[in-house]
């Protein structure tokens, strides 16, 4: 579990922020269709609370199973 949780506070953040900068862009640059742009929006803002969601719990699997 130790290596779970190593893992997942190392990638599933990076992954979420990669996401998030992803429809951050496509929000950006969607200047024809205001509907799209809203749509990525909102996706860009669950993918930045995911961020913290996911480093919350790893961090906290972290603590509880120490990397010996």
């Amino acid at each position: 579990m130790d290596y779970v949780a190593m893992v997942g506070l190392l990638f599933v953040p990076l992954i979420c922020l990669l996401c998030a900068a992803w429809f951050f862009v496509r929000w950006q640059n969607e200047r024809e269709d205001e509907e799209k742009a809203l749509h990525n929006k909102k996706i860009c803002k669950r993918f930045l609370i995911a961020t913290i969601v996911a480093a919350i719990v790893f961090g906290g699997l972290k603590i509880i199973f120490p990397f010996n």
